[in-house]
């Protein structure tokens, strides 16, 4: 019984283990591959910021037009 569940559990970790993870880390395609991922995630981040960024301007731009048209 207890084996049986070890094995479970072995298989439910090695499931979860992405691929890319597996392969030895002086491999070029594991360093292509991750190079890629964190690439993405840059690119993901730097379009977040941006678009954080816009909302923000587009608000003090609004809030600058409506103090002018007070005045």
């Amino acid at each position: 019984m207890l084996r049986l569940r070890i094995t479970m559990l072995l298989q439910i970790k090695d499931a979860k283990i992405p691929f890319y993870e597996k392969l030895p880390k002086d491999n070029q395609f594991y360093k292509h591959y991750v190079q890629n991922i964190k690439f993405a995630r840059m690119k993901e981040a730097a379009t977040q910021k941006a678009e954080e960024d816009k909302v923000l301007f587009d608000t003090a731009a609004e809030k600058i037009e409506a103090e002018h048209q007070k005045a």
